[in-house]
């Protein structure tokens, strides 16, 4: 889904003219144009990894992230410096920072690649059916509960793609999406802590996951029970604080872990208080009393997001049916 990742057969070019901007693809076997009085050539390539270095926020990070070596993104970076006669990355410290014109040249990459992208999509969209790799990154009680039935959806749908998958918290799934390197991610909102907008995404929400307050024994005090929390400034902790304190109490969290399973565990073996996704307390057979303090019709929900442009991609489109499918056969159960 890359529009950068070709099979070696074209280059992408950004030609900009002194009056005006347009983009020009070439083939490898035509040289680019040199010695243009009126024009210069930027090499897309260069301006991804310029790019990278930016979002990372250093020339390790970036060639981590992109699996190649720092010679190797050092060197691309001072070609580019050199073939427009510019500097762009500059000491400080013991790292680098972009110069303005290089925070110029990844404002217009970004708006290159999405570009690209975009005609990309368009081009699947003559195809007849979806095809290829679509990298979809989520979170692990989704991934637990729905990521196989999606599977399967995809593969009778679209059975010539191929699904991807990485786990990943929500914030760092959005942070792959907005770098490229991922192409679906679902993530979970709770009431009162909407998502941020982030421009350029589009969501869709496939529907809520219930959510109980689950005590570790029967006729124990919700204030006078340790607690087991996701780590304090995730929507998850903020969202169960502000019931606690509404219910007249403050809760005594003694167990912090990202994952509902382990809170589930600790609830199951009487150890502490914790609220649970139904769909988690069903998968491990949870059988503790629910807290009366809160409501039954607690929730959150799963939404999809995309990147604008690719939303119409036949394989990006294929992937969210194949997850709004599963999420609704997982919820028929």
């Amino acid at each position: 889904m890359n529009p950068l990742q070709t099979d070696g057969m074209f280059h992408f070019w950004l030609r900009v003219d002194r009056l005006n901007a347009r983009m020009v693809t070439q083939s490898d076997r035509v040289s680019p144009p040199i010695n243009v009085k009126d024009s210069f050539l930027l090499d897309v390539k260069k301006l991804r990894l310029l790019r990278e270095v930016s979002l990372q926020g250093s020339i390790t990070a970036a060639a981590r992230s992109l699996h190649v070596t720092v010679s190797s993104v050092s060197q691309q970076i001072a070609r580019l410096e050199h073939e427009h006669g510019i500097a762009l990355l500059e000491a400080s410290g013991r790292s680098v920072r972009l110069t303005p014109a290089a925070h110029m040249l990844v404002t217009h990459t970004e708006t290159v690649l999405a570009a690209l992208e975009e005609a990309e999509a368009e081009l699947e969209q003559n195809r007849k059916a979806p095809r290829g790799v679509v990298h979809l990154v989520a979170f692990h009680t989704f991934a637990a509960g729905i990521l196989g039935r999606a599977v399967q959806h995809l593969e009778r749908i679209a059975p010539s793609m191929t699904l991807r998958f990485t786990q990943l918290d929500p914030a760092a799934a959005i942070t792959e999406l907005n770098a490229r390197r991922a192409d679906v991610v679902v993530t979970d909102e709770y009431p009162g802590y909407p998502l941020p907008p982030t421009r350029g995404i589009v969501r869709t929400e496939l529907g809520t996951d219930a959510i109980r307050a689950y005590l570790p024994q029967a006729g124990v005090q919700p204030h006078a029970v340790a607690w087991a929390m996701e780590p304090p400034m995730s929507d998850a902790t903020r969202w169960a604080r502000g019931l606690c304190r509404g219910a007249g109490f403050e809760p005594r969290v003694l167990f912090e872990s990202p994952d509902p399973y382990v809170h589930a565990q600790l609830v199951g073996q009487g150890v502490a208080a914790a609220f649970l996704p139904v769909m988690v307390a069903r998968q491990i057979g949870l059988t503790k009393p629910e807290c009366p303090l809160f409501d039954t019709d607690m929730s959150r929900t799963f939404v999809a997001l995309v990147r604008r442009g690719t939303e119409r991609s036949p394989a990006v489109e294929a992937c969210r049916r194949a997850l709004e499918m599963a999420y609704s056969a997982k919820h028929q159960v």
